[in-house]
């Protein structure tokens, strides 16, 4: 099959899906469009999918599950027959029911589901998790992993029927994690008010809104003088929790 268009649509505060799928379609080709649904201001009515595209889509795990902010913004994307790489990234703990529910997600909006995949990645909260991946076996995985997708295409396309996963899906229980900033330090940019998912903060206060945060961390990602930050307690009663389902290195999952 003769592919016209390579889109990689992804929600990625922290820029790892994004270098994820990014380094997928590379393989495939140079000449890839990214549709970022993490920005506020992407115009979804600027979306046009076709038959002969693949879309690569990804999401990162979010205690299990696809994040509620791409979930609402993605329900307005028709992928009209498109085919579909889905692809979940995780912080080398679990991705639980994330990929089932991205692949019923992307379905129920018109994608055929070529393949899918788990990949693991440095922890987007606690760095020492997974830090440094995906490394030199990692990518040595995904590129053949890539390769099996080429061979398929160049083939009858034989779709993807079912992925590994629950339904009903595990129920979302986030810790509240709004990070602070130091004020002192501030330079009153604007870029975490702008840049972040939910306008959870205040564009002349740049205090954080608790109840729109979703603690993805992208003001903090995005803080030229790294003066956001989550609270010290916060971090090490997380860090006590994770070191156990964490600290063991966790395999990547493809499924074709």
């Amino acid at each position: 099959m003769d592919i016209d268009k390579v889109y990689n649509l992804f929600f990625s505060p922290t820029d790892t899906t994004k270098f994820v799928l990014q380094f997928l379609s590379e393989q495939i080709s140079p000449n890839y469009k990214n549709i970022n649904l993490t920005s506020r201001n992407t115009n979804l009515d600027d979306v046009s999918l076709a038959e002969n595209d693949l879309v690569f889509l990804g999401v990162p795990s979010y205690a299990g599950r696809v994040p509620v902010t791409f979930k609402e913004r993605f329900s307005k994307i028709k992928g009209n027959n498109a085919l579909a790489i889905v692809v979940v990234t995780y912080g080398n703990r679990a991705q639980e029911d994330t990929l089932i529910e991205l692949f019923d997600m992307a379905k129920e909006q018109g994608f055929r589901i070529l393949a899918g995949s788990a990949v693991v990645t440095g922890h987007s909260i606690i760095h020492d998790f997974g830090k440094g991946r995906p490394d030199r076996k990692d990518k040595a995985e995904l590129i053949s992993f890539m390769q099996k997708v080429k061979n398929k295409l160049q083939e009858d396309v034989l779709l993807v029927d079912e992925i590994p996963g629950n339904r009903p899906y595990k129920e979302v229980k986030l810790a509240p994690m709004a990070p602070d900033f130091i004020k002192e330090n501030c330079v009153a940019c604007g870029k975490c008010a702008s840049e972040c998912p939910t306008g959870a903060i205040d564009s002349k206060t740049y205090k954080c809104n608790s109840e729109k945060c979703i603690s993805c961390l992208r003001c903090v990602k995005v803080c030229p003088i790294n003066c956001r930050f989550v609270d010290n307690r916060v971090l090490e009663n997380l860090r006590v929790h994770l070191t156990p389902l964490c600290s063991e290195r966790k395999d990547n999952q493809f499924y074709l």
